[in-house]
């Protein structure tokens, strides 16, 4: 019996269950990844209103996004004939990329503005102006914004390069039956 495409969607980023062929990891990174990126957008741009409700639904949002994550990545590793724990990995190469990434590049999004706001936030941390320090912070986030976009957006290719170019196992092992679109 097939699925309706929500309850298709539903069951790739929420059931961590089973094996998904190439193009179905490929389906949901993107989801995953693109959602993200506005998430981050909506956080950045109103991070003077995070607080209280606004605070949980993005808190819930990440932790959905998180789950979701978990559930693609593991259901490729299934579909390969290893264990979903690899994700563990996956994430410790995406920090190390992300910290590379603002490392390199961050000075260059930053510029002598950047810089001279970044002395401007300490001596407000130091003073406790907070108005300021806030002000300074959202001017800062603004500025990094796109290297935030550029590197959500490597992570997952990257990620999606290595754990998408994993060999389908040709035959059903222990997480389920060899997904419909790679038979």
């Amino acid at each position: 019996m097939a699925q309706s495409g929500q309850q298709a969607m539903t069951e790739l980023l929420f059931n961590p269950k089973g094996r998904i062929a190439r193009n179905r990891f490929w389906q949901g990174l993107i989801v995953v990844t693109v959602v993200a990126v506005i998430k981050r957008g909506v956080e950045i741009k109103l991070a003077g209103a995070m607080g209280g409700l606004l605070g949980l639904i993005t808190m819930m949002i990440t932790l959905g996004l998180v789950y979701a994550n978990i559930c693609i990545f593991a259901k490729r590793f299934h579909d390969a004939g290893t264990t979903g724990w690899w994700i563990v990995a996956v994430w410790v190469g995406k920090m190390f990329v992300f910290m590379m990434l603002f490392g390199l590049f961050g000075g260059l999004f930053l510029g002598s503005e950047g810089s001279a706001l970044i002395e401007a936030m300490m001596e407000s941390w130091a003073n406790a102006n907070e108005a300021q320090l806030a002000d300074a912070s959202q001017r800062l986030m603004d500025m990094l914004f796109p290297l935030v976009v550029i590197s959500y957006v490597v992570n997952a290719g990257l990620a999606a390069l290595i754990v998408g170019g994993l060999p389908t196992e040709p035959r059903d092992n222990s997480h389920g039956p060899v997904p419909e679109s790679a038979a």
